[in-house]
């Protein structure tokens, strides 16, 4: 009789997040289908925390992991623990409130943000070359942060399909993201630093180069939102 996979992280015993994570405990369940279908299940998160930033970081490593079908999954969770270890514990990473990502509020519009560790301009940094091209290849319509860490937002009229197959193309790459998270942004402050509207079509696939100040504009001004978009307390 085939039995679920389940499967305990103890962060405390992984050298490179005992330091941030001591307190974090992860029991996952797997479904009989695994790895062909991958559904994991935290039955139990212990860590100094309130509930609804175990719930977040639960959701996080479920949409992480959406890209990876058909993959053994343990190992890409460990990973994405230690590149997310100052992070994932974080308030700021809840998911933001239903008045921000009421998706009825006609002025908001659903992006896609893509968190990478880093992200390196310049032509010698042929990972990032590599991601640009193909984000132009494809048509993704959107913008680059570059810095750390790096962000690739994904607009509209480009779909989550669209965002996670880049994500995925980014990994053949070798440039793993964060998974791909949605958030709803100002439409008009979209249009306003060139992210949506008439400058968004001309453009085409090529991805606008962003700064800091860029996306906080994008943002609305909204720090929060800012904040939570870099992934950042």
């Amino acid at each position: 009789m085939k039995k679920c996979v389940a499967i305990k992280i103890v962060c405390n015993e992984i050298d490179d997040v005992r330091d941030e994570l001591s307190s974090l405990e992860v029991d996952i369940t797997l479904p009989l289908s695994y790895p062909t279908s991958i559904a994991i299940r935290q039955d139990d998160i212990q860590a100094t925390n309130n509930g609804e930033v175990a719930e977040a970081l639960s959701k996080k490593l479920s949409t992480y992991l959406e890209q990876f079908t058909g993959c053994e999954c343990i190992e890409l969770i460990i990973d994405w623990l230690i590149d997310n270890k100052s992070t994932c514990l974080s308030a700021s990473n809840v998911v933001h409130s239903a008045s921000n990502n009421d998706s009825s509020n006609a002025s908001r519009v659903e992006c896609y943000i893509l968190r990478y560790n880093h992200l390196l301009s310049g032509p010698e940094h042929k990972k990032e070359k590599a991601m640009v091209d193909t984000a132009k290849k494809g048509k993704l319509q959107g913008g680059l942060l570059w810095g750390t860490p790096g962000i690739v937002a994904v607009v509209p009229p480009s779909t989550i399909e669209d965002a996670k197959e880049y994500a995925t193309d980014c990994r053949d790459i070798g440039k793993r993201p964060d998974g791909v998270e949605s958030f709803y942004f100002p439409k008009n402050a979209l249009e306003e630093v060139g992210l949506g509207g008439l400058a968004q079509q001309k453009r085409g696939g090529k991805l606008k180069d962003m700064d800091t100040a860029t996306l906080r504009t994008a943002c609305g001004g909204d720090g929060e939102l800012l904040r939570s978009v870099l992934g950042v307390k």
